[in-house]
Protein backbone atom coordinates (compact mmCIF):
# COMPACT_ATOMS: atom_id res chain seq x y z
CA UNK A 1 0.00 0.00 0.00
CA UNK A 2 1.62 3.17 -1.15
CA UNK A 3 0.75 6.57 0.14
CA UNK A 4 2.25 9.97 -0.48
CA UNK A 5 2.65 12.92 1.78
CA UNK A 6 2.96 16.65 1.29
CA UNK A 7 5.50 17.91 3.77
CA UNK A 8 5.70 21.40 5.28
CA UNK A 9 8.70 23.72 5.54
CA UNK A 10 10.70 23.68 8.74
CA UNK A 11 11.74 27.36 8.98
CA UNK A 12 11.67 27.20 12.78
CA UNK A 13 14.58 24.73 12.76
CA UNK A 14 16.83 26.84 10.51
CA UNK A 15 19.37 29.04 12.28
CA UNK A 16 20.61 30.72 9.10
CA UNK A 17 19.12 31.03 5.61
CA UNK A 18 15.91 29.59 4.24
CA UNK A 19 15.37 26.18 2.60
CA UNK A 20 12.74 23.46 2.29
CA UNK A 21 12.90 19.78 3.15
CA UNK A 22 10.77 16.74 2.37
CA UNK A 23 11.33 15.01 5.73
CA UNK A 24 13.68 15.10 8.66
CA UNK A 25 15.00 12.80 11.34
CA UNK A 26 14.01 13.55 14.91
CA UNK A 27 15.29 12.12 18.18
CA UNK A 28 13.24 11.99 21.39
CA UNK A 29 14.96 14.00 24.15
CA UNK A 30 12.49 13.40 27.01
CA UNK A 31 12.84 10.33 29.25
CA UNK A 32 9.40 9.17 28.10
CA UNK A 33 7.44 11.10 25.46
CA UNK A 34 3.70 10.81 24.81
CA UNK A 35 2.90 10.47 21.11
CA UNK A 36 -0.66 11.67 20.48
CA UNK A 37 -3.30 11.20 17.80
CA UNK A 38 -3.86 14.96 17.45
CA UNK A 39 -1.72 18.08 18.07
CA UNK A 40 -3.40 18.70 21.41
CA UNK A 41 -2.34 17.87 24.97
CA UNK A 42 -5.88 16.64 25.63
CA UNK A 43 -5.88 14.16 22.76
CA UNK A 44 -5.38 10.42 23.23
CA UNK A 45 -1.91 8.93 23.62
CA UNK A 46 -1.22 6.36 20.89
CA UNK A 47 2.21 5.22 22.13
CA UNK A 48 5.00 6.27 24.53
CA UNK A 49 8.57 6.55 23.22
CA UNK A 50 11.76 6.36 25.26
CA UNK A 51 14.63 8.83 25.12
CA UNK A 52 16.79 8.39 22.03
CA UNK A 53 14.04 6.87 19.88
CA UNK A 54 14.32 8.11 16.28
CA UNK A 55 11.23 9.33 14.44
CA UNK A 56 10.49 10.65 10.96
CA UNK A 57 9.35 14.27 11.23
CA UNK A 58 6.93 15.36 8.51
CA UNK A 59 5.94 18.88 9.54
CA UNK A 60 4.84 21.24 12.28
CA UNK A 61 1.51 22.02 13.91
CA UNK A 62 1.71 24.72 16.56
CA UNK A 63 3.71 23.41 19.52
CA UNK A 64 3.83 19.93 17.99
CA UNK A 65 5.75 18.18 15.26
CA UNK A 66 3.93 15.80 12.94
CA UNK A 67 5.61 12.40 12.68
CA UNK A 68 5.11 9.14 10.78
CA UNK A 69 3.64 6.41 12.97
CA UNK A 70 6.44 4.55 14.83
CA UNK A 71 6.78 0.79 14.35
CA UNK A 72 6.12 0.29 18.07
CA UNK A 73 2.67 1.93 17.98
CA UNK A 74 -0.19 -0.54 18.54
CA UNK A 75 -2.80 -0.68 15.75
CA UNK A 76 -5.95 -2.82 16.09
CA UNK A 77 -8.69 -3.68 13.60
CA UNK A 78 -11.58 -6.13 13.61
CA UNK A 79 -10.40 -9.56 12.43
CA UNK A 80 -13.93 -10.31 11.24
CA UNK A 81 -13.30 -8.43 8.02
CA UNK A 82 -9.85 -9.85 7.26
CA UNK A 83 -9.36 -12.51 4.61
CA UNK A 84 -5.94 -13.76 3.49
CA UNK A 85 -4.24 -10.60 4.73
CA UNK A 86 -6.64 -8.16 3.05
CA UNK A 87 -9.53 -6.11 4.43
CA UNK A 88 -12.93 -7.03 2.99
CA UNK A 89 -14.53 -3.75 4.11
CA UNK A 90 -13.41 -0.26 5.24
CA UNK A 91 -12.11 -0.69 8.81
CA UNK A 92 -11.43 1.75 11.63
CA UNK A 93 -7.99 1.47 13.18
CA UNK A 94 -7.80 1.79 16.97
CA UNK A 95 -5.01 2.30 19.50
CA UNK A 96 -6.34 -0.69 21.50
CA UNK A 97 -8.67 -3.63 21.00
CA UNK A 98 -11.86 -1.75 21.84
CA UNK A 99 -14.28 0.56 20.05
CA UNK A 100 -13.86 2.92 23.02
CA UNK A 101 -10.17 3.43 22.15
CA UNK A 102 -8.90 6.37 20.07
CA UNK A 103 -9.03 5.91 16.31
CA UNK A 104 -6.25 6.53 13.79
CA UNK A 105 -8.74 6.70 10.93
CA UNK A 106 -10.15 4.27 8.38
CA UNK A 107 -8.24 1.59 6.49
CA UNK A 108 -9.73 1.27 2.97
CA UNK A 109 -11.28 -1.95 1.70
CA UNK A 110 -8.74 -4.20 -0.02
CA UNK A 111 -5.77 -2.93 2.03
CA UNK A 112 -3.02 -5.47 2.64
CA UNK A 113 -2.07 -5.82 6.31
CA UNK A 114 0.37 -7.91 8.32
CA UNK A 115 -1.40 -9.42 11.31
CA UNK A 116 0.78 -9.78 14.41
CA UNK A 117 -1.72 -11.43 16.77
CA UNK A 118 -5.42 -11.84 17.46
CA UNK A 119 -7.17 -11.81 20.84
CA UNK A 120 -10.10 -13.83 22.13
CA UNK A 121 -12.57 -11.08 21.27
CA UNK A 122 -11.72 -10.95 17.56
CA UNK A 123 -9.37 -7.95 17.58
CA UNK A 124 -6.34 -8.24 15.29
CA UNK A 125 -3.14 -6.35 16.12
CA UNK A 126 -1.46 -5.40 12.84
CA UNK A 127 1.79 -3.86 11.71
CA UNK A 128 1.32 -0.05 11.53
CA UNK A 129 0.32 0.89 7.95
CA UNK A 130 2.17 3.66 6.17
CA UNK A 131 0.39 6.99 6.06
CA UNK A 132 -0.71 7.37 9.69
CA UNK A 133 0.44 10.66 11.23
CA UNK A 134 0.91 11.25 14.95
CA UNK A 135 2.08 14.23 17.00
CA UNK A 136 4.82 14.91 19.56
CA UNK A 137 5.63 18.00 21.62
CA UNK A 138 8.12 20.02 19.57
CA UNK A 139 10.39 20.90 22.49
CA UNK A 140 11.09 17.22 23.20
CA UNK A 141 12.15 16.27 19.66
CA UNK A 142 15.57 17.29 18.35
CA UNK A 143 15.30 17.62 14.57
CA UNK A 144 18.12 17.28 12.06
CA UNK A 145 16.77 18.19 8.61
CA UNK A 146 18.09 16.60 5.45
CA UNK A 147 20.64 18.69 3.58
CA UNK A 148 18.84 21.29 1.54
CA UNK A 149 19.74 21.74 -2.06
CA UNK A 150 20.98 25.32 -2.56
CA UNK A 151 19.33 27.14 -5.39
CA UNK A 152 21.67 28.18 -8.20
CA UNK A 153 22.15 31.93 -8.30
CA UNK A 154 22.18 33.64 -11.65
CA UNK A 155 25.59 35.21 -12.36
CA UNK A 156 25.41 38.84 -13.30
CA UNK A 157 27.20 39.65 -16.53
CA UNK A 158 28.57 43.17 -16.58
CA UNK A 159 29.31 45.22 -19.70
CA UNK A 160 28.50 42.32 -21.99
CA UNK A 161 26.16 43.16 -24.80
CA UNK A 162 24.59 40.44 -26.86
CA UNK A 163 25.74 40.32 -30.45
CA UNK A 164 23.16 41.23 -33.00
CA UNK A 165 23.25 40.07 -36.55
CA UNK A 166 22.28 42.55 -39.18
CA UNK A 167 18.82 42.09 -40.52
CA UNK A 168 17.80 39.67 -37.79
CA UNK A 169 14.39 40.46 -36.43
CA UNK A 170 13.65 39.74 -32.79
CA UNK A 171 10.89 37.19 -32.42
CA UNK A 172 8.07 38.43 -30.34
CA UNK A 173 7.42 36.17 -27.34
CA UNK A 174 3.85 35.98 -26.36
CA UNK A 175 2.74 35.10 -22.87
CA UNK A 176 1.88 31.45 -22.90
CA UNK A 177 -0.31 30.13 -20.13
CA UNK A 178 0.52 26.63 -18.95
CA UNK A 179 -2.04 24.07 -19.85
CA UNK A 180 -4.20 23.07 -16.97
CA UNK A 181 -5.57 19.61 -16.72
CA UNK A 182 -8.99 19.14 -15.20
CA UNK A 183 -8.82 17.63 -11.78
CA UNK A 184 -9.91 14.06 -11.54
CA UNK A 185 -13.26 13.83 -9.89
CA UNK A 186 -13.22 11.85 -6.72
CA UNK A 187 -15.52 8.94 -7.07
CA UNK A 188 -17.90 8.74 -4.22
CA UNK A 189 -17.45 5.49 -2.40
CA UNK A 190 -20.70 3.80 -1.65
CA UNK A 191 -21.15 1.50 1.26
CA UNK A 192 -19.91 -1.84 0.08
CA UNK A 193 -20.96 -5.01 1.76
CA UNK A 194 -18.03 -7.25 2.58
CA UNK A 195 -17.54 -10.05 0.10
CA UNK A 196 -18.60 -13.43 1.27
CA UNK A 197 -16.73 -16.55 0.41
CA UNK A 198 -17.96 -20.10 0.50
CA UNK A 199 -17.68 -21.28 4.03
CA UNK A 200 -15.50 -24.14 5.13
CA UNK A 201 -17.19 -27.46 5.73
CA UNK A 202 -18.56 -27.66 9.24
CA UNK A 203 -16.33 -29.69 11.53
CA UNK A 204 -18.01 -32.39 13.53
CA UNK A 205 -18.35 -31.41 17.16
CA UNK A 206 -18.15 -33.94 19.92
CA UNK A 207 -20.94 -34.05 22.47
CA UNK A 208 -23.30 -32.19 20.14
CA UNK A 209 -26.51 -34.06 19.46
CA UNK A 210 -28.15 -33.32 16.11
CA UNK A 211 -31.88 -33.02 16.19
CA UNK A 212 -33.51 -36.28 15.22
CA UNK A 213 -36.46 -34.47 13.68
CA UNK A 214 -36.30 -30.91 12.47
CA UNK A 215 -38.83 -28.77 14.28
CA UNK A 216 -40.27 -25.62 12.78
CA UNK A 217 -37.31 -23.23 12.55
CA UNK A 218 -37.59 -19.93 14.36
CA UNK A 219 -38.04 -17.01 12.02
CA UNK A 220 -34.86 -14.93 11.93
CA UNK A 221 -35.36 -11.19 11.61
CA UNK A 222 -34.19 -9.43 8.45
CA UNK A 223 -31.68 -7.38 10.50
CA UNK A 224 -30.14 -10.55 11.94
CA UNK A 225 -29.96 -12.18 8.50
CA UNK A 226 -28.10 -9.15 7.13
CA UNK A 227 -25.70 -8.98 10.11
CA UNK A 228 -24.82 -12.68 9.73
CA UNK A 229 -24.43 -12.35 5.97
CA UNK A 230 -22.07 -9.40 6.50
CA UNK A 231 -19.60 -11.65 8.36
CA UNK A 232 -19.77 -14.33 5.69
CA UNK A 233 -22.45 -16.70 7.02
CA UNK A 234 -24.30 -18.80 4.43
CA UNK A 235 -27.80 -19.03 5.91
CA UNK A 236 -28.60 -22.05 3.72
CA UNK A 237 -25.95 -24.18 5.43
CA UNK A 238 -27.02 -24.20 9.07
CA UNK A 239 -26.73 -27.36 11.18
CA UNK A 240 -29.37 -28.10 13.83
CA UNK A 241 -27.77 -28.69 17.26
CA UNK A 242 -28.72 -29.00 20.91
CA UNK A 243 -25.94 -28.24 23.37
CA UNK A 244 -25.57 -27.54 27.12
CA UNK A 245 -23.14 -25.08 28.69
CA UNK A 246 -22.84 -21.75 30.50
CA UNK A 247 -23.13 -18.22 29.14
CA UNK A 248 -20.30 -15.68 29.17
CA UNK A 249 -20.81 -12.04 28.10
CA UNK A 250 -18.20 -10.56 25.75
CA UNK A 251 -17.02 -7.19 27.05
CA UNK A 252 -15.31 -6.06 23.82
CA UNK A 253 -16.97 -7.57 20.77
CA UNK A 254 -16.38 -6.38 17.20
CA UNK A 255 -19.71 -7.83 15.99
CA UNK A 256 -22.70 -6.22 17.78
CA UNK A 257 -25.06 -9.19 17.26
CA UNK A 258 -22.64 -11.54 19.06
CA UNK A 259 -22.74 -10.45 22.70
CA UNK A 260 -22.34 -13.86 24.41
CA UNK A 261 -20.41 -17.10 24.01
CA UNK A 262 -21.35 -20.60 25.16
CA UNK A 263 -18.66 -22.07 27.41
CA UNK A 264 -18.04 -25.83 27.58
CA UNK A 265 -15.11 -27.39 29.42
CA UNK A 266 -13.47 -23.99 29.85
CA UNK A 267 -13.43 -23.11 26.15
CA UNK A 268 -15.56 -21.06 23.76
CA UNK A 269 -17.84 -23.54 22.04
CA UNK A 270 -20.06 -21.09 20.13
CA UNK A 271 -20.61 -17.41 19.55
CA UNK A 272 -24.30 -16.89 20.39
CA UNK A 273 -26.71 -14.95 18.20
CA UNK A 274 -30.19 -14.17 19.49
CA UNK A 275 -32.90 -11.74 18.45
CA UNK A 276 -35.59 -13.17 20.75
CA UNK A 277 -33.98 -13.93 24.13
CA UNK A 278 -32.46 -11.74 26.86
CA UNK A 279 -29.42 -13.91 27.57
CA UNK A 280 -28.24 -11.75 30.47
CA UNK A 281 -31.25 -12.91 32.48
CA UNK A 282 -29.92 -16.48 32.64
CA UNK A 283 -26.81 -15.50 34.59
CA UNK A 284 -24.05 -18.09 34.97
CA UNK A 285 -26.36 -21.09 35.48
CA UNK A 286 -26.12 -23.96 32.96
CA UNK A 287 -28.57 -23.83 30.06
CA UNK A 288 -29.53 -26.06 27.17
CA UNK A 289 -29.68 -24.27 23.84
CA UNK A 290 -31.33 -25.50 20.67
CA UNK A 291 -30.65 -23.76 17.41
CA UNK A 292 -28.70 -23.70 14.16
CA UNK A 293 -24.91 -23.64 13.92
CA UNK A 294 -23.15 -21.74 11.13
CA UNK A 295 -19.51 -21.66 10.08
CA UNK A 296 -17.84 -18.29 9.45
CA UNK A 297 -14.93 -18.17 6.98
CA UNK A 298 -11.55 -18.03 8.81
CA UNK A 299 -13.22 -18.29 12.26
CA UNK A 300 -12.31 -21.17 14.55
CA UNK A 301 -15.49 -20.84 16.63
CA UNK A 302 -18.88 -21.20 14.87
CA UNK A 303 -21.96 -19.02 15.40
CA UNK A 304 -25.07 -20.53 16.99
CA UNK A 305 -28.42 -18.87 16.24
CA UNK A 306 -30.66 -19.55 19.25
CA UNK A 307 -34.15 -20.97 18.74
CA UNK A 308 -34.80 -21.94 22.37
CA UNK A 309 -33.10 -21.68 25.77
CA UNK A 310 -33.90 -23.96 28.70
CA UNK A 311 -32.29 -23.62 32.18
CA UNK A 312 -30.80 -26.90 33.41
CA UNK A 313 -32.48 -28.11 36.57
CA UNK A 314 -30.29 -28.78 39.60
CA UNK A 315 -29.30 -32.43 39.96
CA UNK A 316 -29.18 -33.08 36.23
Amino acid sequence: MKKSFVFACFGAFCAVGAWSVSAAEGVVTADVLNIRTQPDLKSAVAVKLDKGFKVEVLGESGDFVEIAIPVTAPVYISAVYLNEGKTTAPLKMYTAGSTAAASYGVLPKGSEVKMLEIDRYGWAKIEPPAGIKLYAAKRYVAVTPDAAKPEAKAEEKKDVKPETKPGAKAEEKKDVKPETKPEAKVEEKKDVKPETKPEAKAEEKKDVKPEAKAEAAAVMTAATEKALADIGVDLQKGTAVTVTGTLLKLENTTVPILQFVLMRNGTHEYYLCSDRFQLASYGAAPVTIRGRSFRVPSWRVPVLYIESVTPVKAGK
